[in-house]
């Protein structure tokens, strides 16, 4: 079970707080590998022994170079159950200089993200902020439970404020769903001047294993919308495929 707060490799290693989540978004991955959603006990775990397993864990490589720290991939980690917690590991974790990235569906406002101690930053992609969305209009049928999509939007106000890199995280591309709200899309990539990250649906059937999931997820084959969508928004911004790749990038070029 602690693989589960734990997990990934050199490359990249996830995070998590807390087992499982509320929103039951129809396309969740969490059922799969037996995390329960909506409103169920929570399984936390402390962030002393978090950071413990970090340490302990031959994989870790500390510095800017070193691991990925990815915060939330088995719970939400900004809801209000989770976000103290999330805040008190990014503190700890920054003192180590590696990469942290974050994703959330839920709302950043100022107060909180000054909770985190941000004149600690080192450099520009010491912390990477992803806010999620896989459709707009039809968000209460797919991602129900999850905070309305122009308030979690708002959150990328912090970029130009804390000079944050944020991403816009379409993960997964929902087939005949997301396309139908490409030109919003657009309308929040060119309004804020962000950078996207355009993904594919996991599931439990596939050719690729996926980066999470210990082996029982893999990304989904079909990508007709995917690549109709990636090919629209790089005319007003950078697309990426995976998270890690602004952040890598960011880091090789500038920091």
């Amino acid at each position: 079970m602690l693989s589960k707060y734990l997990y990934g490799d050199e490359t990249r290693l996830f995070l998590n707080t807390n087992l499982g989540c509320h929103a039951k978004c129809s396309y969740c991955y969490l059922p799969s590998l037996n995390i329960e959603l909506g409103n169920v006990p929570k399984r936390k775990i402390e962030i002393k022994n978090l950071i413990e397993s970090l340490n302990n864990n031959t994989e870790f490589k500390k510095g800017i170079n070193g691991t990925i720290l990815s915060i939330g991939c088995y719970s939400e980690c900004w809801d209000a159950e989770n976000r103290d917690d999330t805040i008190k590991l990014i503190n700890i974790l920054i003192e180590y200089k590696n990469p942290i990235q974050l994703a959330t569906k839920e709302y950043i406002n100022k107060n909180d993200f000054t909770k985190i101690n941000i004149d600690r930053i080192k450099y520009l992609h010491h912390l990477s902020i992803f806010i999620s969305s896989s459709t707009i209009t039809q968000y209460k049928k797919y991602e129900n439970g999850t905070k309305e999509p122009k308030l979690r939007f708002k959150s990328f106000e912090l970029k130009s404020i804390y000079n944050i890199p944020m991403y816009l995280y379409i993960k997964p591309v929902l087939e005949n769903i997301t396309i139908v709200d490409i030109d919003l899309y657009i309308q929040v990539i060119k309004q804020y001047k962000i950078d996207t990250i355009v993904g594919d649906l996991f599931t439990n059937k596939g050719l690729a294993y996926a980066p999470i999931g210990e082996k029982k997820l893999f990304y989904q084959n079909k990508k007709n919308d995917n690549n109709f969508i990636k090919n629209k928004f790089s005319q007003y911004c950078n697309v990426y495929k995976y998270s890690v790749e602004p952040i890598l990038k960011g880091i090789a070029n500038n920091g």
